[in-house]
This record gives C-alpha cells, sequence and structure tokens, in this order.
C-alpha cells in the first residue's frame, strides 16, 4: 500500500509539474502573439480587437485543457487514498493558515488579459488534501467559468508553495475534502 502511495504522489507532482509548463507555455504563446499582433497594429482597431479575443479563447482553452488533463491523472490518485466521507476528529490545515492561502492565490491569478474586474468575485474552492498532505484535484464553482479555470490554474501554480496537514480521524491521517469559499477583487 505504501509502494501505491508514493507512486500515486510521484505521479502527482509529475503532472503537476507537466500541468504548470501547460499554463507557462500558454501564457508565452499568448504574449508573444499579443506581441506581434500590436506590432502589426499599434493603433486599436477592431480587427486587432478582434484577433486578440481570438487569442485570450486559444489561452483559455489552453488552460482549460491543461486543468481537465491534471484533474482526470488526479482522480486515479484519489481513487487509491479516498476521501473520508464521514465528519473527520480535526480538519485539514493549510501550514500558514488560510488567510495565507487565499493570499497566495489571489497574487497568482492574472486576470489582465480578459479584462475582468469585480469588487467582490465569490467562488468555492474544492480539493482534496490526502493523507501525506498533498493537495488535489481543485475545482472552482462561481458565476464566470473562464475566471475559475484561471483561479485554478493558480491553484496549481502555488501548491508547493505551503504544505497542507492532513485531516485526521481518531488521531490517525486521513484523505479529505477541503471546501473554501473565497472571495476576490479583480481592479484595474
Amino acid at each position: 500500500m505504501k509502494k501505491l502511495l508514493a507512486l500515486a504522489f510521484i505521479l502527482s507532482f509529475v503532472f503537476g509539474s507537466a500541468q504548470i509548463s501547460d499554463f507557462q507555455r500558454a501564457d508565452s504563446k499568448y504574449e508573444r502573439k499579443k506581441t506581434a499582433l500590436y506590432k502589426k497594429y499599434p493603433k486599436p482597431n477592431d480587427l486587432r480587437t478582434k484577433l486578440e479575443w481570438l487569442l485570450t479563447e486559444d489561452k483559455i482553452k489552453t488552460y482549460q485543457e491543461a486543468l481537465d488533463k491534471v484533474s482526470e491523472e488526479e482522480k486515479k490518485v484519489i481513487a487509491k487514498d479516498p476521501p473520508v466521507k464521514t465528519k473527520v476528529t480535526k480538519e485539514a490545515e493549510y501550514d500558514k493558515g488560510k488567510a495565507a492561502f487565499q493570499k497566495q492565490l489571489s497574487e497568482a491569478i492574472n486576470l489582465d488579459f480578459l479584462g475582468f474586474y469585480s469588487d467582490a468575485y465569490k467562488v468555492t474552492m474544492t480539493f482534496v488534501v490526502d493523507s501525506k498532505g498533498n493537495a488535489l484535484d481543485a475545482n472552482v464553482k462561481g458565476s464566470n467559468e473562464d475566471v475559475n479555470s484561471f483561479i485554478e490554474a493558480a491553484f496549481y501554480r502555488i501548491r508547493e508553495n505551503g504544505k497542507w496537514k492532513p485531516a485526521e480521524d481518531k488521531g490517525k491521517p486521513v484523505s479529505s475534502t477541503v471546501s473554501l469559499p473565497l472571495v476576490f477583487t479583480f481592479k484595474k
């Protein structure tokens, strides 16, 4: 069983790292194409706006594909160490505190290219913290699917910046589902 959990952790790390590079590639591709577009059309016009939106849609699609891929892989890992369904005696905790987690998450989200602004964007993020403290399979529910995808991507960018302490049931570490209501502010 320990070998399976170790293998699951390694696969999770490898796929998580691959996803981060997928996000970085999407960002880099978007910036290169946007720079070329702005050189070709230095002044705003309808064609530049249309082409820029197509670039944005491509970036969103790439992020969503990367998130789907990591979710599929992490579901396999979770199947080997499923979250408990019963009430635990101690909830999973972020080592730096939930406020620090939200701050890191907020700082990792860049929606400037979307032109999305909101004084209070409310979401619920759920994910699994396995019995080893690995955070897996982020899911964000909010009113804008594109924004939700970029919040999920931010989760994968920061998840190695801190450590989650797994939930405990009668003193024994267990896998559990974490649900966090979050509020983000996106201003110009």
